[in-house]
C-alpha cells in the first residue's frame, strides 16, 4: 500500500522509516532488559569482540562520546570487561562479561522474533534489502565526507 507524502523526498522517506522502525523495535523489546541501540552495541561486542571503544564507534557510525556513554552504563551494569591492549598501553580492549552475554542472549530472543516478522514481511529478498542498504550507506558517508569537507574549508 502507497503511504501518502511519500513523493515528499528519499530522505523523508528515510526519516519516516526511522520512525517506524523505532517503533517497531521498542514494542518488541519491551519486556526485556536491553533497547534495541543497546542490544546492538552488546551484539557488536558478542560478535567482533575485544573491541577498542574507537573501533566500536567506526563500525556502528556513532561518535566516540555516544559509545563512551554505552560503556559506561554497561560498566555500572558489571557488563563490560576491560583489558589492557596488548599494542596499545593507552587503549582498552573491551568485551562482555558472563551477566552481560546473558542479558545480550535474553534479549536476543525478543530480537528474533521480530527479525523473523519484519523479514517475512518483506516483499522482495532479504539479501537484496540488504545490499540496498548497504549501497545507501556508502552513498551517506560519501556525502557525509563531502558535507564536512566543504565546512572545513578542504573541498
Amino acid at each position: 500500500m502507497k503511504q501518502p507524502g511519500r513523493e515528499i523526498s528519499l530522505l523523508f522517506d528515510l526519516f519516516v522509516l526511522n520512525q517506524r522502525v523505532r517503533r517497531l523495535m521498542a514494542a518488541a523489546l519491551a519486556d526485556v532488559g536491553l533497547r534495541a541501540d543497546e542490544y546492538a552495541v552488546y551484539s557488536l561486542l558478542l560478535e567482533q569482540a575485544p573491541l577498542t571503544a574507537s573501533e566500536m564507534a567506526r563500525r556502528m557510525g556513532m561518535p566516540l562520546t555516544t559509545v563512551l556513554d554505552y560503556l559506561r552504563v554497561m560498566d555500572d551494569r558489571r557488563h563490560l570487561r576491560r583489558e589492557r591492549h596488548p599494542r596499545d598501553g593507552r587503549a582498552q580492549q573491551l568485551s562482555l562479561t558472563m551477566a552481560g552475554l546473558t542479558e545480550q542472549r535474553r534479549t536476543n530472543r525478543a530480537w528474533e522474533v521480530m527479525r523473523v516478522n519484519l523479514e517475512r514481511s518483506l516483499p522482495i529478498p532479504v539479501k537484496d534489502v540488504r545490499r540496498a542498504l548497504q549501497a545507501l550507506d556508502d552513498a551517506v558517508v560519501e556525502a557525509l565526507a563531502k558535507i564536512e569537507a566543504e565546512a572545513t574549508g578542504a573541498g
